[in-house]
């Protein structure tokens, strides 16, 4: 019985990483999206190329990357916890491999899909009557749907992964049962 139970508490701690993961990376994400940007202090002098660099902030990111291991802990505790309750066969661990490489797939595309998203050109522009000096310009930040979607999948991927590694290693094997 002791064993059983060091088995279940060892399944739980990636639970409880996972869960403060999440935790920091929804504080970070909440104090990203209270800081204000200032894009552009307005002048007369006209602005070079290549001025303004649109993209996310690194608590963004981190935050970001903080729920996406969150996300990929909870689904190994998950996967230990059934793993444990399942016997090792020729069965299973054909469907952990599909589940791992069903995971590493939807991350490459999640992954591939934010990549090309940062690498498109994003233009905005506005439009005075008058030169606008000494005023400033804080676009509201917009997010597209590939962003959205390269996340998603990027998280899904990370999920898979983690669930797979937990089934697998969660297995009991025939000699143990005996």
């Amino acid at each position: 019985m002791p064993e059983s139970s060091a088995r279940v508490r060892s399944a739980k701690i990636p639970g409880w990483i996972g869960t403060m993961f999440i935790l920091a990376g929804s504080v970070l994400l909440w104090r990203d999206s209270q800081a204000e940007y200032l894009l552009y202090s307005g002048g007369t002098e006209p602005q070079p190329v290549d001025t303004f660099s649109i993209g996310p902030s690194m608590l963004q990111v981190s935050g970001e990357l903080l729920l996406a291991l969150g996300f990929g802990a909870l689904c190994l505790s998950l996967g230990l916890i059934l793993g444990r309750r399942m016997l090792k066969s020729r069965k299973h661990a054909l469907t952990t491999r599909i589940i791992w490489l069903t995971g590493l797939l939807v991350l490459a595309g999640g992954t591939g899909l934010l990549i090309w998203d940062a690498l498109q050109v994003k233009s905005f522009g506005w439009f005075a009557y008058a030169p606008l000096d000494n005023s400033t310009f804080s676009p509201a930040p917009s997010v597209t749907g590939t962003q959205i979607l390269g996340k998603l999948l990027s998280a899904l991927g990370l999920g898979a992964i983690g669930l797979g590694l937990g089934l697998h290693a969660g297995a009991r094997s025939r000699s143990e049962d005996s």
